[in-house]
This record gives structure tokens, C-alpha cells and sequence, in this order.
């Protein structure tokens, strides 16, 4: 019995890794960030996948799990890791408001300039809405308000994007380092992303998280319906 528990954590493993060799990397899918020469722009591109050939190699490998039904149900496991282990995301982001404007807006909010760095705003949006087919193109965009403390040094930011399934299910997550936002002023970032052609049609979740020097300080969470 613990041949076959050991057996099967090692196809499972299998079809992970197979699936995830099954992403092309075909090139970055960016958003232009326009022709304003002023903007501090930053691009970290990652590469689009090719999800039809990871969902066929992650079917190829959860077939592996058993014969007959259980066949049939591996690879159908394993044609959901191929194609969600297959995406990718770009990330840019661009100062759309100087700090002059900022600093001005929190002084007359609040009366004096914060000692200690401060988020004066986080908010996230699905572009170009809410409902998107399976197989397109959208992006996570957000508006970043940081106001630099007037007693601390430049601030290390990191966002988050991770894709929950209907069932409420963690599909994938990923990290960016937002190295754009290096003081006070307010600042649109983009995840790009292309979603994997036929996937299960229904209300997922888009999770964005802004991290500050480690600490998580704000989250938002926007409805995705994917419709084929």
C-alpha cells in the first residue's frame, strides 16, 4: 500500500513538471505604457505560454495515474495543471502623478507629511472588464499612492497577482518586484496576462496584494467570469 501512495505523489510530480516544460516562451504580450517621456516606466517581461501543448503533455502524464476511468480522470487532472502551470505574466508599471501633486493632496488631507512611509491608496481593476473569454488577453491594473516618510529611506514594494478558480481554489500566483515606485508619487502597474484557451467556463477570483519591506499592507480582490 505504500508503494502505491509513493508511486502516485511521483506521477503527480511528474505531470507537474511535465506540464510546466510544456509552456512555450514565445515572447512578452506587454501593454504599451504610451509616449509620455516623463513616465517612469519599468518592464519585467515574462514569456507567453503555449497552452494547448501544456494542458496536452500535463494530459499525457495524469494518464499515467491509473487505466480505464482512472485514466480518463488523470488525464483530465492533468490537463487542468498543464494549462494554468502554463501561464504567464508581464508586469510594468509607470509614475502617472509627480510627487509635488501628492504631497500637496496628503498635506491639505492630513495636514503634515508622514514620518514613516505610507500607501494612501491601492486600488485594482480588470482591464478591459470583468468578463473575459477563454483563450484572450487582460491585464490586473492598479493605482499606487506611496508618500516616501519624511525619517525613512526608499521603500521596497512587491505586488502579487494569484488566480482563484470558482471552487475558490489557488490556480496560480505570482510575484514582482514593483521597482518602478521609488518614491512619493502615484503610480499605474499592470499584470498582463494571456488566459489558457478552454478552461472551465464560470466566476474565478483575481487576488492583487502590494507588499512594503516584506509586510503585506494592502489587498484587493476583483470578480474574473471567463466565458468561452
Amino acid at each position: 500500500m505504500h508503494t502505491y501512495g509513493i508511486r502516485g505523489a511521483s506521477l503527480l510530480g511528474a505531470a507537474c513538471v511535465l506540464a510546466l516544460t510544456g509552456c512555450a516562451q514565445m515572447g512578452g504580450l506587454g501593454v504599451s505604457p504610451g509616449n509620455d517621456a516623463r513616465a517612469a516606466v519599468i518592464d519585467q517581461p515574462s514569456h507567453e505560454c503555449n497552452p494547448a501543448l501544456g494542458g496536452a503533455i500535463g494530459a499525457l502524464a495524469g494518464s499515467m495515474f491509473g487505466k480505464g476511468k482512472g485514466h480518463l480522470a488523470g488525464a483530465a487532472i492533468g490537463a487542468g495543471i498543464g494549462a494554468f502551470a502554463c501561464m504567464a505574466y508581464n508586469y510594468h508599471a509607470r509614475k502617472v502623478r509627480d510627487a509635488r501633486a501628492v504631497e500637496a493632496q496628503y498635506e491639505r488631507e492630513r495636514g503634515t507629511l508622514p514620518a514613516s512611509n505610507t500607501i494612501g491608496a491601492y486600488q485594482s481593476e480588470l482591464i478591459p472588464g470583468q468578463t473575459v473569454k477563454s483563450g484572450s488577453k487582460a491585464a490586473m491594473q492598479s493605482r499606487v499612492t506611496l508618500i516616501r516618510g519624511t525619517n525613512e529611506g526608499k521603500p521596497q514594494l512587491k505586488e502579487q497577482l494569484t488566480l482563484f478558480s470558482p471552487e475558490g481554489k489557488q490556480l496560480t500566483t505570482v510575484t514582482k518586484d514593483a521597482s518602478a515606485i521609488d518614491g512619493t508619487g502615484e503610480y499605474e502597474t499592470n499584470f498582463d496576462f494571456n488566459l489558457p484557451k478552454g478552461i472551465q467556463e464560470g466566476r474565478y477570483t483575481m487576488r492583487s496584494a502590494l507588499y512594503m519591506d516584506g509586510r503585506q499592507v494592502r489587498t484587493n480582490e476583483v470578480p474574473m467570469l471567463v466565458v468561452s
